[in-house]
């Protein structure tokens, strides 16, 4: 049983799901269709709103991409490595609240006006 996850979290298990599914010309509907599970699911599972799929489930999606488990955990183990800072902060902006971003422009400020 998967759970619904009230925090948005894209692992890089996410990112690489979406980037085979994409890989395969699938959009999010189609895969569900292929798999027997909502585009929506899909949708979840790739923007962090689903756990990621295990076992057999996991195994339904790297069928219906064409990928196989070792090349699915390089994947993953290879996008770890290639994340640099700047990327894992561009890929946190988007998550702090309206509220917070004022607290953060004031802390990146502060950090320019340093170097």
């Amino acid at each position: 049983m998967s759970i619904r996850t009230k925090q948005v979290i894209m692992s890089n298990e996410a990112k690489v799901l979406k980037l085979f599914r994409e890989r395969a010309s699938l959009s999010m509907r189609e895969a569900g269709e292929k798999m027997g599970v909502s585009g929506s699911l899909i949708s979840q599972i790739e923007n962090g709103r689903e756990n990621i799929p295990r076992g057999e489930k996991l195994q339904r999606f790297l069928d219906c991409y064409g990928v196989g488990l070792s090349t699915y955990k390089k994947h993953v183990k290879e996008y770890e490595e290639s994340q640099t800072d700047k990327d894992i902060v561009k890929s946190l902006i988007d998550k702090v609240s309206d509220k917070d971003m004022k607290t953060l422009r004031v802390i990146i400020e502060h950090f320019i006006s340093e170097t």
